[in-house]
């Protein structure tokens, strides 16, 4: 079964984390490109989540 359409926002919210994490403290979390259009987008399955580590692209942001 092909699970690329459906809402992940368990792992949006991961990557939501790290991002948080990464703007408080640049020692701390992972430079994702995540903004909240971005978590809200994956979390509802209307944008793709990159592999983990692999920042958003800044052609989805247009």
């Amino acid at each position: 079964m092909d699970d690329t359409n459906k809402s992940k926002p368990g792992e949006a919210l991961k990557r939501d984390w790290e991002q948080t994490k990464h703007d408080f403290n640049k020692d701390a979390g992972k430079e994702l490109n995540q903004d909240v259009g971005d978590t809200v987008g994956q979390a509802v399955g209307n944008k793709p989540i990159p592999p983990p580590n692999v920042p958003n692209s800044e052609l989805d942001k247009k």
